[in-house]
């Protein structure tokens, strides 16, 4: 075996080709081009023709299966929203930025319309990571994962969950939106910033 390392390879750095190699560890690809996932050593086996990056340091990055933390940063399309990932649930702190991309078709089992009816901008979210290359493709349909905190749109006040919808006490107006089991404000136990029970 021919194995040479090379140099640094950055997150998101052009390797080369389908064509030219395959991808090893630590490589992705996107458009038939092969792409760097993390910071480490390029690794090319000239026998095998394979190209990979050798990880200088394990660093917590977001892989198939597992569940996030993230807020709704948008651009907001009828489609897709994007949402910046802050956690991954029960791996250590992040290294750098991550996103990942919350398609309509991926938001909850049952049809929904628009993207719009699913989260709002500066949401908090749980999803599930259901791809393994940047921008993660994101899931929201089981029923622990959605919006777990979100304020009105119009005047910023925090949504309380009430009879299974989430309300804004200030406008007397309900939101749609897929609401996690694990929404953090809740009808009853909710004391508002004014000190009135929700």
């Amino acid at each position: 075996m021919n194995k040479r390392k090379t140099r640094v390879a950055v997150p998101g750095e052009k390797l080369g080709v389908e064509e030219e190699f395959i991808p090893g560890e630590g490589v992705y690809v996107e458009g038939g081009g092969l792409y760097s996932s993390t910071l480490g050593a390029l690794v090319i086996d000239a026998n095998s023709r394979k190209v990979g990056v050798s990880p200088y340091t394990k660093v917590a990055v977001p892989e198939i299966g597992d569940i996030i933390e993230g807020v709704v940063v948008g651009p907001m399309r009828e489609d897709s929203t994007v949402v910046e990932i802050l956690r991954i649930r029960g791996k250590r702190s992040l290294k750098g930025v991550f996103t990942g991309i919350l398609h309509v078709s991926q938001a909850a089992r049952s049809y929904v319309d628009t993207i719009f009816d699913v989260v709002g901008l500066n949401d908090w979210v749980i999803a599930k990571v259901v791809t393994d290359w940047p921008p993660y493709q994101l899931t929201t349909a089981d029923e622990e994962l959605g919006v777990i905190y979100a304020t009105c749109p119009k005047c910023g006040e925090e949504l309380i969950l009430k009879r299974g919808r989430l309300f804004c006490a200030r406008d007397k107006t309900f939101e749609r939106r897929k609401i996690s089991i694990h929404y953090l404000l809740k009808e009853g136990s909710y004391v508002s910033k004014d000190n009135k029970r929700g």
